[in-house]
């Protein structure tokens, strides 16, 4: 079979998602693509799998930014998914809002503008390359627009792949997975209901068959259609292990990290990691930044008992590590919840307050609004889930959870009868 998978383009983080499915499909014999913008074809191509480059050169990334004025900031973040009623204020997961709720559309055109460009952009190219190559099965992020017009045009199934709390199925837009009887062209993005309709595909809301979902199920918002769970295998990125990933610390170690989506929407006066870095110098435990060369630039000199994992792979030292401060980015959050590590989350910009909600019912992490955190609350935040039982046994049983779901392989069988249907 030929399995054709399309990440967004924005960073390599969705790409990372679906690189254990893509290679599940290798190891089982399959033929595999990945077709992304230009913008990320380097990416793909260090993953060890073969890409192909759809669209004009459109740099999603920086039409976020454009769509919000040039600001790096995104405003009041915490506070508009809780208006917007994809976050309850305790932290609980909620239900889909209705389509029509106040604010919710001017929401969703300012966020999908950029993502209904990258579509105008890809199909010509990916629905020529899909005529030629042929898939038998198109797996594609919940943000690539343009999946649903070449599989619909071809008559070829297609599956969705999230990463986190399903909050794009709130938004009415082709890949949310169920249908809906209301107004969909109206409640679709703008500009993307047209899309389809120069492509004479139809506009509703349940193109994909399946979704496979690696969040937790206990933490996942409810009624998601066609849910196929996966095991969330870590994967970020490809790095030689250092010498000290493979020792036991003789202190507690503690990750901090920022994750890749956060540094280019968030401009240096949202950049937290100094406050941290103050907050962790007095404490009892080893601090290790996993940070990129850039952010290495702003923190200056550093305290004794920190050290620079400089592009280092979270999962190759994460089984050493006792704690993690991160960002609430879904693949900084899985990565430590895939091996029991307790969280501090101080979520800023784009889904990850949301993220950090979600996953804060679990009880196995503590969330901090970035922009009041004093050093001593955060240092208090850090040394409780080093400390506190309850933490660290919610932390285990959601590693175990996570241990205990299908993995990747059995995925496959079950998109491959999928196919074959």
């Amino acid at each position: 079979m030929r399995i054709l998978f399309t990440p967004v383009a924005a960073t390599a983080t969705p790409l990372f998602h679906l690189v254990p499915l893509a290679w599940a499909f290798r190891a089982a014999g399959h033929e595999v693509r990945v077709a992304v913008l230009p913008d990320l074809a380097q990416a793909v191509t260090a993953t060890g799998l073969p890409v192909a480059e759809v669209g004009r050169d459109y740099k999603i990334m920086d039409g976020v930014i454009a769509s919000r004025g040039g600001h790096r900031v995104i405003e009041a973040p915490a506070s508009e998914w809780t208006r917007s009623g994809l976050a309850s204020a305790d932290g609980a997961a909620s239900a889909p809002p209705p389509a029509d709720q106040a604010g919710l559309a001017d929401l969703r055109n300012a966020a999908m503008a950029p993502l209904v460009e990258g579509a105008a952009r890809m199909t010509p190219d990916l629905l020529r390359f899909a005529e030629r190559w042929r898939p038998d099965l198109v797996v594609t992020d919940s943000m690539v627009f343009a999946a649903p017009i070449v599989a619909a045009k071809l008559g070829i199934p297609l599956v969705r792949h999230t990463w986190g709390p399903d909050v794009m199925r709130m938004i009415s837009q082709p890949l949310q997975g169920f249908s809906d009887a209301g107004d969909v062209r109206g409640q679709w993005p703008v500009g993307l209901p047209e899309l389809y309709d120069h492509h004479g595909v139809e506009v509703r809301n349940d193109h994909p068959l399946r979704t496979v979902d690696p969040w937790p199920t206990s933490l996942q918002l409810p009624g998601m259609a066609g849910r196929l769970p996966v095991r969330f295998v870590p994967y970020n990125g490809a790095a030689a292990v250092p010498d000290w990933a493979l020792d036991r610390p003789a202190r507690p170690r503690v990750c901090v990290t920022w994750g890749t989506s956060t540094a280019a929407l968030a401009g240096d006066e949202a950049f937290v990691l100094p406050r941290v870095v103050d907050a962790l110098a007095g404490m009892d435990v080893e601090v290790v930044l996993a940070i990129s060369a850039a952010d290495r630039v702003k923190l200056g000199t550093l305290p004794d008992n920190a050290r620079v994992a400089e592009n280092v792979p979270l999962h190759l030292f994460m089984p050493s590590c006792s704690a993690i401060v991160n960002q609430g980015g879904t693949s900084s959050l899985l990565t430590a919840a895939c091996f029991g590590v307790p969280q501090v989350m101080m979520p800023q910009t784009a889904d990850n307050p949301f993220n950090a909600a979600n996953y804060n019912a679990s009880g196995a992490g503590i969330t901090l609004d970035p922009t009041r955190a004093t050093n001593d609350e955060i240092g208090a935040a850090v040394a409780r889930v080093l400390t506190d039982e309850a933490c660290r046994a919610a932390a285990e049983k959601v590693r175990e959870e996570i241990a205990g779901t299908p993995p990747p392989s059995a995925v496959v069988d079950s998109l491959q009868a999928l196919a074959r249907a």
